[in-house]
Formats: C-alpha cells, sequence, structure tokens
C-alpha cells in the first residue's frame, strides 16, 4: 500500500458509506499524526538508537563460535524487532552520517535534509510496510 497525502485521504474517508463520523473523524487525526513525525532511519532499515545516534543492524550469521550462543540469538532477536519496526519498503538507504540519511529510490537520491517528517516522502511513492500500515491507519 502507498503513501497517501492527508487530502487523499480526507476525500477516500469521504466517499466510505459508513455513518460513523467519529471514527472517521479518529482516522483523520490518526493519519495526520503519523504523517507528521520526524524521520528516522530507523523507518527504512533495521536500526537501533543508541545514546542518541542510529546504529544500522545487520543480519546477524551465525558462525561457529555462535554455536549455543545466548549472545548471538539476542543480537538475532534485536535485528528481527528492528525489521518489524521499519515503516517504508522500496527505499534503500545508502548513507547515515553527521545526521543525514540518504536514501535513494530507482534513480533518484535524497537525504534527511530534503525531507524532514513522513509527509515529505509522499512524491516518492514509498510503500507501506505492514507495520507502516498498521501505524498510520491505512490498512482499514
Amino acid at each position: 500500500m502507498k503513501l497517501v497525502s492527508m487530502i487523499d485521504f480526507v476525500f477516500n474517508m469521504r466517499q466510505n458509506k459508513s455513518k460513523d463520523n467519529i471514527r472517521r473523524f479518529w482516522s483523520c487525526e490518526k493519519y495526520a499524526n503519523f504523517l507528521n513525525q520526524p524521520l528516522n532511519i530507523g523507518m527504512f532499515v533495521p536500526a537501533i538508537e543508541v545514546g542518541g545516534k542510529w546504529e544500522v543492524l545487520e543480519m546477524p550469521t551465525p558462525n561457529i563460535s555462535d554455536s549455543g550462543n545466548w549472545n548471538f540469538q539476542a543480537r538475532e532477536n534485536q535485528y528481527q524487532q528492528a525489521k518489524d519496526r521499519v515503516l517504508f519498503e522500496g527505499l534503500e538507504c545508502v548513507g547515515v552520517g553527521n545526521g543525514f540519511i540518504t536514501i535513494i529510490k530507482g534513480n533518484v537520491m535524497f537525504t534527511a535534509s530534503d525531507v524532514n517528517i513522513i509527509e515529505d516522502l509522499i512524491s516518492f511513492e514509498p510503500t507501506l510496510t505492514a507495520r507502516g500500515q498498521e501505524l498510520s491507519g491505512l490498512n482499514k
């Protein structure tokens, strides 16, 4: 499911045959709050925030010394949880540093200085993950 503008979301809600205006209002408010969130690298790739800085996680690969090692399992769980928090797919993170996130979609490259909140991504037509759909309210 693609990210849509707030205007399109409201028009789609208006065309909804439901007479439940309160539910429509809360859906609009939830989506507006979602669009207004500041971007962070964890929305694009599995990452965790450590001491105020984002650390991109790589999928852990087991080796002989990890056999039965709880540390490997902990790294694997941490990676999976971070992956489950990713909101967008179809965008590739190619760099993180000095407060900038560099993202590529097709032939378009942009940084966090180009976009500040989720709503700024609409023109890039990112696809929402299941988690993104859930948090935005678009999965209804």
